[in-house]
């Protein structure tokens, strides 16, 4: 029984460092990986165009939408 219970205790004491050196690689690699497109997105940066304003809906656009709005929740009554 001893004998047993000294494996189990091997085996858990050894996924649970496996798991822990695993998980710390993987932040490890994420803390890298973040430095590096951080580096790539702010020489990047200048290249990218401004995107136009959103323009608002137009008149016909706020009614389509209103009647949608309208028949769909009047449709589920």
């Amino acid at each position: 029984m001893n004998e047993q219970l000294n494996e189990a205790l091997a085996i858990l004491f050894t996924g649970m460092v496996t798991v822990f050196m695993f998980l710390s690689l993987l932040i490890c690699a994420m803390l890298l990986l973040r430095r590096f497109v951080v580096e790539v997105d702010v020489q990047s940066a200048p290249a990218r165009k401004k995107s136009k304003a959103v323009s608002q809906p137009t008149a016909q656009q706020l009614a389509a939408i209103t009647a949608a709005v309208h028949r769909y929740r009047g449709s589920k009554s």
